[in-house]
């Protein structure tokens, strides 16, 4: 299972923000950024892909091929 939650980092612990439905004592892996940490949604995909080099510059033309025929 895989949530994301709020918490305040107080008194060397994490406090969560709500509850969080899980039973006591159950060993979980914490990842931690802060709330203003940028995040790029499309961080994990770049470069992940193949396409023509110049895919960036004409991707209308790959898109939606060419409207003046």
């Amino acid at each position: 299972m895989s949530i994301t939650i709020e918490a305040i980092y107080t008194k060397g612990a994490f406090q969560p923000k709500q509850p969080v439905p899980l039973a006591e004592g159950t060993p979980v892996e914490l990842t931690v950024r802060t709330e203003t940490e940028a995040e790029d949604p499309f961080e994990a995909v770049i470069g992940t892909c193949e396409g023509p080099a110049d895919g960036a510059a004409n991707h209308d033309q790959y898109l939606y091929g060419d409207r003046h025929s």
